[in-house]
């Protein structure tokens, strides 16, 4: 991304990536196939070593210097205070992931939240300088599903702000405003409700999208040249009214207004 109206541009990544249930091992899991019968302290070192390869792909082996996760695990063993990722990272920095969830696994490893384990294993990897910024567990007022899953952004910029924005029947919107040499950028870390082809489910991702377009409209009424990057997992295709004409009204397209093309 390029970050325009500065004297002296730079450039940069912005990665969004759905994980796919990145799941902790402190036994507690919504899913089924999550269950300590089914998922282990193996399985989870082999989707963080997947990962960190897959990120480690970016920007000459350093990583983007932003990334947008979705499908992390809504930890369901929260702890009395938020994570502190930065001591966490101190108080592992002389062991490795593999030994954290092999020889050295204990109760207080245990108790780790999930994208505490992945910024460990990119640390070991050598994509560091990230501050962890996870969404909340929170739904709108009439929501049904319980929330296993929530968004995390991981950057290297300053983190300015976050919050927040709980939908109907999804993830929690996660807004992380940061500081890219002195300028503002907004970020909107999205997971809308799936069945990107299903017209029964479409009015919810409308409810989805109308909760990021009224958060959009705030921020550029106060101020029309907003840097502003939206993404996430959608579910929706880039020409989702087009391409499945009995949606009246489709999120993406008639909320957000997308256009153009793939």
């Amino acid at each position: 991304m390029l970050l325009p109206g500065l004297l002296a541009a730079r450039t940069f990544t912005v990665l969004v990536y759905n994980v796919e249930n990145l799941v902790d091992v402190d036994g507690k899991a919504i899913f089924d196939d999550y269950q300590p019968d089914r998922y282990d302290r193996p399985h989870l070192l082999t989707k963080l070593r997947n990962i960190s390869r897959v990120v480690a792909t970016f920007d000459g082996g350093r990583g983007p210097d932003i990334i947008l996760f979705q499908e992390i695990e809504a930890d369901q063993t929260p702890g009395a205070t938020p994570p502190d990722y930065e001591a966490i990272l101190r108080r592992y920095a002389d062991t490795d992931i593999e030994t954290m969830l092999g020889s050295g696994f204990n109760a207080e490893i245990a108790d780790l939240p999930a994208e505490a384990f992945l910024l460990k294993a990119f640390h070991d990897a050598g994509l560091t300088g990230y501050h962890v910024v996870p969404g909340d567990n929170v739904t709108l007022a009439g929501s049904t599903n319980p929330l296993a899953q929530k968004c995390v952004t991981f950057t290297r910029f300053p983190v300015q702000a976050a919050r927040s924005h709980p939908t109907l029947d999804a993830r929690a919107i996660l807004e992380v405003k940061v500081q890219v040499d002195g300028a503002t950028l907004y970020l909107f870390n999205n997971h809308w409700k799936s069945g990107a082809s299903d017209p029964v489910t479409e009015p919810i991702r409308v409810a989805n999208a109308r909760t990021l377009r009224q958060r959009l409209d705030e921020i550029l009424a106060a101020d029309p040249q907003a840097d502003i990057v939206i993404g996430g997992d959608f579910n929706s295709q880039h020409n989702q009214k087009r391409r499945y004409p009995a949606m009246q009204i489709t999120g993406v397209n008639d909320i957000l207004g997308s256009q153009g093309d793939e």
